[in-house]
């Protein structure tokens, strides 16, 4: 199976960007064990941009997802549970529900971007350590010391594209344990 790193996309510059939303949501709550600490429906105001668009996936300051992805998220039967986001965008004077999904995660996977170059493989493996793996999971975070990476099988990834999604950028990867 492949896995794709779900990564910004020019189209996110005009994604709606929450404001004010520290402190009325701690995002360390985002987790299965925590999330029934984090409210059932909160709404969000946006900063008051003119060219702002409202994607079907918006990546900062949390993962947000539109009812379109949320309902494709549903048909694969992913473990995972949602709470609802209302955005409102007080300039142009409309609002969106969006779907805040806390997903599996894991600390015991490292990620390798795959690269190509004129269609071949580019990317080398000489830094590589662990065995490579697959997850019987469409989506899932992998932590590493920086960040929390969203990773989305080529399945769910051919399933949103179809449906036209806005805002979904994609690297490959391939998934190794930890040693």
């Amino acid at each position: 199976m492949k896995y794709f790193e779900v990564q910004d996309t020019p189209e996110l510059k005009y994604a709606p960007k929450l404001r004010n939303w520290y402190g009325k949501f701690d995002v360390r709550n985002i987790r299965i064990d925590l999330f029934p600490r984090l409210p059932d429906m909160q709404l969000f105001i946006t900063e008051p941009l003119e060219s702002m668009v409202f994607t079907d996936i918006i990546l900062s300051p949390f993962l947000l997802v539109s009812p379109m992805v949320y309902e494709v998220l549903r048909m694969y039967r992913e473990r995972c549970f949602f709470k609802k986001i209302i955005l409102l965008n007080q300039l142009q004077r409309e609002s969106r529900l969006y779907y805040l999904p806390v997903l599996d995660e894991t600390n015991q996977l490292s990620l390798h971007r795959v690269e190509y170059k004129n269609g071949f493989l580019y990317s080398e493996r000489r830094d590589i350590s662990g065995r490579k793996t697959e997850l019987p999971l469409n989506l899932f975070w992998v932590r590493d010391s920086k960040k929390r990476h969203i990773i989305m099988s080529m399945d769910m990834a051919d399933s949103l594209i179809r449906r036209g999604v806005r805002g979904l950028g994609l690297c490959e990867v391939e998934l190794y344990y930890r040693e």
